[in-house]
């Protein structure tokens, strides 16, 4: 006690003492053998000690006891290697009170040396409310974590530079898959063509304005689009933060596009109706009339020779009301009613109707159709896909030119493949994407109807086969058309 009581004259007088006791923090000074020689009012009131209680005292009667053991060896190895040390960081250290509650503390070490010996102080920190804001935090940042992982929407947030801060589950799942995977950027998975408008969307929410169920592209990081809907919320918080809310709307967009198809087929299928009824009876007006004709020819001389043109008016006439009567079997849907048909024999009646056309308008026919290739088909129906198609070509070489058509087997794919090709004047790149759209037509006002393909692709698909289009604007078109040969007639 003697020794301490000299260090204790020795170290304060009344200018360091103000300033010591003016420090927010508890000081504990110890001597050499650990033994407490001075503290402030701060950590009289921290320790609920008073001074003289704690004077003399080991400075291990301010820990609690499974601290202890370990502190005297620590100090120790202080003293032999003494040095400024900041503690408490990157691990728990607790005192405790006079009433043996304990409480978190940081603690800092300083290193003195006096005329009596060496003087250890220690900074003393009570951080009991930081650790219960850290832990009201965590638990904030933990509830936060699990209301996004449990979302079924995908959620980022990320800085105004476009750095990814968190991700949820379903964003990782729907971004980077099962396997996992980490999203550096924003920009990773915004589609080129969209970053420019997204960066208008982010100034926008950024100058307090919203974004929300804004539908657009995503692509994950295998490359796989994804159609979705998007929500932008800007925080101004630090540098600023964004929070984007994504949800798949592939399910929609299929959905959308269904419907769509249903109200055009409802469209279609009322046309239909409606031309079958304006057009059903001058066809049989003209028909009747052709015959009176054919009938009353005979007796008169000068008509000699008018018979053959009266006939292909007659089979005109009748092909006019067969296309009617397949367009109305068509839209009503009916069961299918296929039969084994020979394909050369469906383009070979198809061809059979056009050459009075084809020899009007000046264009050549060039055939090379196999034969006995045998589909299960409904007739009428596949006739009026030939015959739509051959008529669109036809159209397309308004100053004449070359209609080849082509048939043969594909033994890879077990398909009968058919090729309709003309020399006209081409489909440009842009619009070959829209040409099965039911009314989109490239033809002149009143020219077409925009149907024809519309048609075709349904009966072809509902063949069980495919149609495709390939042409070069000034260079021809190409229509090929698949469909699979009957079970009984696959061939190896």
């Amino acid at each position: 006690m003697g020794d301490n009581r000299k260090i204790h004259k020795e170290i304060p007088d009344a200018t360091y003492r103000l300033i010591v006791e003016s420090v927010p923090n508890g000081i504990v000074m110890t001597d050499s053998r650990g033994e407490i020689i001075f503290l402030n009012s701060q950590a009289e009131q921290m320790f609920n000690y008073k001074r003289d209680e704690l004077i003399g005292k080991s400075v291990e009667v301010l820990m609690p006891n499974a601290f202890r053991k370990s502190h005297i060896e620590h100090r120790s190895q202080y003293i032999k290697d003494p040095s400024t040390r900041p503690m408490g960081e990157g691990r728990n250290l607790f005192a405790l009170r006079s009433d043996g509650s304990q409480f978190p503390v940081e603690i800092g070490l300083n290193f003195m040396n006096l005329d009596s010996g060496p003087v250890i102080i220690s900074t003393v920190i009570d951080i009991t409310e930081r650790m219960e804001a850290e832990e009201l935090l965590n638990d904030r940042e933990q509830r936060l974590r699990e209301i996004m992982d449990n979302t079924t929407d995908a959620i980022i947030v990320f800085d105004k530079g476009g750095i990814v801060e968190t991700i949820n589950r379903e964003a990782s799942l729907l971004f980077c898959g099962r396997d996992g995977g980490k999203i550096n950027e924003i920009w990773e998975i915004v589609t080129p063509e969209n970053k420019q408008q997204f960066t208008e969307k982010l100034i926008r929410v950024s100058e307090g304005k919203r974004v929300t169920d804004y539908e657009t592209e995503r692509v994950s990081k295998d490359g796989k689009r994804i159609s979705v809907s998007i929500s932008l919320v800007h925080f101004n918080q630090g540098n600023g933060r964004f929070i984007e809310t994504i949800r798949d709307i592939g399910e929609r967009i299929a959905i959308r596009s269904k419907i769509i198809e249903l109200e055009k087929a409802q469209m279609i299928g009322k046309m239909a109706e409606g031309f079958a009824h304006h057009m059903g009876t001058p066809l049989a007006s003209m028909l009747l009339r052709v015959q009176m004709l054919k009938d009353d020819i005979p007796d008169v001389p000068e008509c000699e020779g008018v018979d053959e043109k009266l006939d292909s008016i007659e089979k005109q006439i009748l092909y006019g009301q067969k296309v009617l009567q397949r367009l109305l079997k068509f839209v009503g849907r009916p069961g299918n009613e296929k039969t084994p048909e020979n394909i050369s024999n469906l383009l070979e009646e198809s061809i059979e109707m056009m050459r009075p056309l084809l020899k009007k308008k000046g264009i050549t026919l060039a055939t090379d159709i196999a034969d006995d290739l045998i589909i299960d088909a409904d007739t009428n129906l596949i006739n009026l896909v030939f015959s739509d198609t051959m008529m669109n070509a036809v159209d397309a070489m308004p100053g004449g030119g070359e209609l080849t058509v082509i048939s043969n087997l594909n033994k890879d794919t077990q398909t009968v493949n058919v090729d309709i090709k003309d020399t006209g004047i081409g489909i440009s790149e842009d619009t070959i994407p829209f040409v099965f759209e039911p009314f989109f037509t490239t033809k002149p006002a009143g020219k077409g109807t925009g149907l024809g393909l519309s048609v075709a692709k349904r009966v072809v698909h509902d063949h069980g086969g495919d149609i495709h289009i390939k042409s070069k604007q000034g260079r021809g078109t190409v229509v090929s058309i698949s469909l699979p040969i009957p079970d009984k007639e696959k061939t190896n």
